[in-house]
């Protein structure tokens, strides 16, 4: 049962940093495929720095019993530095779960369905999850997630063996491996802020390990079999909003509302995860039921959802990218620095 409740874990890792963006491809293209086939080397060291990534904040969660994202902070940056995050962390959190409330939106839009009704859907159906708290998110993104996981990697599996034409970028003479770096970084905070909530719920290193392997597993096989389909692609790329389509051309019109399904989840999850970070925090500060905390906060976010998806992104994940990357270096280099500690303590 222990084992089981680490492999939920994983799942629910994979959840929160698959949102739109990695469902669709357009991630995975922007980052990596667009340089070329070398880019895979880049894709390898971005999953191993995920993996590192996942290990210290499970590891700091688990030891401290942590019960949101600023004990996680405070055990990187010191109290000062972690009070000015923590403001930043909020207002990202906030921005990411209301850029997903605009995806569903958008989503629904496509589909020549309300955009508010898009948004509406999805704001009931994350009240309705984190009525359960913690339970309620690991319990719901262990049922969505094997599922988006099987659907994305059968589309790229099935691309990649029925294509016959010549794989386009074999060669690149591009830097990519600063994309590795970058990509890495990308969900650093999302991920701090559910894993502050979860590390404390595993009772062994053993549990943390398959944790951190189920999750980077998961995401390096659905990453690296994506980018070389969407690679042979590159191509007709440019004339698809949404990368992955472009695998779909043979398909019949159910498989493209499949996708589209997924799609959404893939926003669900995200947004699941932005709410339940922000509302952990909160609750810790206030005296509030955790089910009217999330209800406050949901009804914030759809008037906010408003602004539209696009511009939401545009504008604020170029700004956020800079919080992300320092939170990544601090994370990689806090083994070493304890290290350090336990060296002078001796």
């Amino acid at each position: 049962m222990e084992t089981w409740k680490a492999i939920k874990i994983g799942l629910t890792i994979i959840g929160t940093t698959i949102g739109a963006g990695f469902a669709s491809g357009r991630e995975v293209w922007e980052f990596f495929g667009s340089y070329g086939l070398g880019s895979q080397y880049s894709l390898f060291l971005a999953n191993v720095l995920f993996l590192v990534t996942v290990m210290v904040v499970l590891n700091i969660s688990r030891i401290q019993r942590t019960k949101n994202y600023y004990g996680i902070l405070e055990s990187l940056m010191g109290k000062k530095l972690a009070n000015v995050f923590d403001v930043f962390t909020m207002l990202y959190l906030l921005s990411m779960s209301v850029v997903m409330f605009a995806g569903s939106g958008a989503t629904f839009a496509q589909w020549n369905y309300s955009y508010m009704l898009g948004v509406l859907f999805i704001a009931i159906m994350v009240f309705i999850v984190l009525l359960f708290d913690v339970e309620g998110l690991v319990s719901i993104q262990t049922f969505i997630i094997p599922v988006l996981v099987g659907v994305l990697l059968f589309v790229c599996i099935r691309f990649i063996v029925n294509f016959e034409g010549p794989v386009q970028g074999a060669e690149t003479e591009a830097m990519t491996w600063p994309s590795g770096i970058t990509y890495a970084a990308l969900n650093i905070v999302p991920l701090i802020a559910v894993l502050s909530t979860l590390g404390g719920e595993l009772k062994s290193s053993k549990e943390m390990w398959v944790a951190g392997l189920v999750s980077t597993v998961g995401l390096a096989s659905i990453s690296m079999v994506m980018n070389y389909s969407l690679i042979k692609m590159s191509d007709e790329i440019a004339t698809y909003e949404i990368p992955l389509f472009s695998l779909l051309q043979e398909y019949p019109t159910g498989m493209i509302a499949v996708v589209s399904i997924i799609l959404w989840l893939a926003i669900y999850t995200t947004a699941l995860s932005g709410v339940h970070g922000i509302v952990s925090r909160v609750s810790s500060l206030i005296r509030c039921p955790a089910w009217l905390l999330s209800l406050l906060l949901i009804i914030l976010m759809i008037p906010l959802s408003q602004f539209g998806f696009s511009t939401l992104v545009s504008v604020l994940y170029p700004i956020y990218g800079v919080l992300n990357l320092f939170v990544l270096g601090l994370l990689i280099l806090y083994p070493i620095s304890r290290s350090f500690d336990i060296l002078e303590r001796k």
